[in-house]
């Protein structure tokens, strides 16, 4: 594999212009969007448009601010939906499991860890693990006031399965890059902030830094 340039991003939640701004913005051979394209259904078409107009592959969960029926699309227009299975894009094995774990809120789009560990055991062995939850423990799922918001389910199977990458959100103020153990995690922030990660992999271990446009 060459050095391959993934544009990874988070909580759109309807903001079609900002996201249409990022994508222009950074060049990208891949796309990968870890969940919350709209505001409990708000502004997905306008989201899906843009992304049908991007000319990279883009892969996608959906967040637990989508709705629920997006959990089994195989698609989000021409995004592939990797909830619950494995893509091949860009030559790398994308895995995903979307929604979140359950929040004080009751947003329309939360699963329990139990089936979280459902979906995940099913993927087998993948090169990214695309997931809207980030690891819990961790600096990506840290709460403003404190504790943490992600699942513990998706930490095991990072510690366990080893993918070379994850990228997740859901915690947008939890915007960062971490090892857990072989696997660089990233939560690039939210897209609606005009927040993003660029992620270059080349023969070795892939590398992340955050951008804004």
């Amino acid at each position: 594999m060459g050095d391959l340039v993934i544009l990874a991003l988070s909580d759109v939640h309807g903001w079609a212009d900002r996201l249409g701004r990022i994508l222009r913005e950074f060049d990208h051979d891949l796309l990968l969007i870890s969940g919350d394209l709209s505001n409990c259904g708000k502004g997905l078409r306008e989201v899906e448009r843009v992304l049908d107009g991007d000319p990279a592959p883009v892969v996608l969960v959906p967040g637990n601010m989508d709705p629920p029926e997006l959990m089994g699309a195989p698609a989000v227009g021409s995004a592939a939906n990797a909830h619950g299975r494995v893509v091949e894009a860009a030559g790398l094995r994308v895995g995903g499991v979307g929604g979140s774990t359950p929040t004080p809120h009751g947003t329309p789009n939360e699963i329990p860890e139990g089936k979280v560990a459902e979906i995940l055991s099913r993927l087998g062995e993948v090169d990214v693990l695309l997931t809207h939850s980030p690891p819990r423990p961790s600096r990506l799922d840290l709460l403003p006031g404190g504790g943490h918001g992600g699942s513990a389910e998706v930490a095991r199977f990072l510690l366990e399965r080893r993918p070379r990458l994850c990228v997740c959100g859901h915690i947008h103020e939890a915007r960062g890059i971490e090892r857990l153990g072989e696997t660089l995690a990233v939560n690039p922030g939210p897209a609606y902030r005009l927040q993003a990660a660029v992620i270059h992999w080349g023969g070795g271990d892939p590398s992340a830094r955050l951008v804004r446009p």
